[in-house]
């Protein structure tokens, strides 16, 4: 079986994660792996039975690249990963996870997993310098907290993703 994972990563901490999902699944199924940045089209998909798409975190969702991407990839079965700025079993967390199954209510698909990763430098600046007309002063001090708190994910937490597709795409299988 043939499968193809396709990241968008802002920082690094979601190439990690594709890597590592990569490695894992590379010894059972035929797999290739690519930047998003380095996919002309996504037809290039359908040669594929399966697809993973890596994305990183924005605004609660899959950041825009690989947005774009998912409305026109055709493959049916899909699954999503990404890394965000908060733990996964936070609220925030939760919401991102509930997000991504909303993205692939009309797919078959192979499911959702979140990692925490490091927020990027420039985007706590950006957050600092946010005007309470903006955003409320307490959210946007909740927001620099988390940002500031995030780290890359664990070995074991980039083990744990490339497990969990493993197992959805053996039962697929």
């Amino acid at each position: 079986m043939k499968g193809i994972i396709i990241y968008s990563s802002r920082t690094g901490n979601t190439k990690r994660m594709a890597e590592k999902i990569y490695d894992i699944l590379k010894d059972k199924y035929e797999m290739t792996i690519k930047d998003i940045n380095d996919v002309e089209d996504e037809r290039e998909t359908k040669e594929y039975e399966f697809v993973l798409l890596g994305a990183w975190i924005d605004k609660g969702t899959v950041d825009n690249k690989a947005m774009k991407f998912l409305k026109k990839v055709e493959n049916e079965k899909v699954g999503l990963f990404a890394t965000l700025g908060a733990m996964p079993d936070s609220e925030h967390g939760k919401k991102v996870i509930k997000n991504l199954k909303e993205l692939l209510k009309n797919k078959e698909s192979l499911g959702e997993y979140i990692c925490p990763g490091l927020v990027d430098s420039d985007l706590i600046n950006k957050l600092e310098g946010i005007t309470g007309k903006v955003v409320q002063k307490k959210v946007k001090e909740k927001m620099i907290k988390t940002s500031l708190e995030s780290r890359r994910a664990t070995e074991e937490e980039l083990i744990g993703a490339g497990n969990y597709f493993l197992e959805k795409i053996n039962r697929m299988a």
